[in-house]
């Protein structure tokens, strides 16, 4: 997938994704006296995603071990709405299970942002 398009990402995304839920937490105020957060709350965003295996010489078992996947996620929702940056707090929900995000890639083509590609990993 080293030669992914945007063109074919969008295909991929649009006609072989999967409906799944992007889930970011979000952490309320810091207390240092404590060292603690007040409270934590998620913010989910329903996004079709398509998810591919890495090769196998892409494996090295150190920055991607066996088991990892890509994850393409475009930059808005199912409802058009821009999705905030997905990153290493996040998690994906469905097809099966649930991933954390362990790296992001953005795809542009040309200034416009196409899609997210993420390394996530049971």
């Amino acid at each position: 997938m080293s030669s992914l398009t945007s063109k074919r990402a969008l295909f991929l995304i649009n006609k072989e994704g999967t409906q799944v839920t992007l889930v970011k937490p979000v952490y309320g105020a810091y207390d240092p006296a404590t060292g603690t957060v007040s409270s934590t709350t998620n913010t989910s965003y329903t996004v079709k995603c398509y998810f591919a295996n890495y090769m196998l010489d892409e494996i090295d078992d150190s920055s991607i071990v066996h088991g990892d996947r890509r994850a393409l996620i475009p930059y808005v929702d199912t409802s058009n709405n821009t999705l905030p940056e997905p990153d290493t707090e996040d998690t994906i929900s469905g097809v099966g299970g649930t991933v954390k995000i362990k790296r992001v890639q953005k795809l542009f083509s040309g200034d416009t942002l196409i899609c997210y590609i993420c390394q996530v990993r049971e």
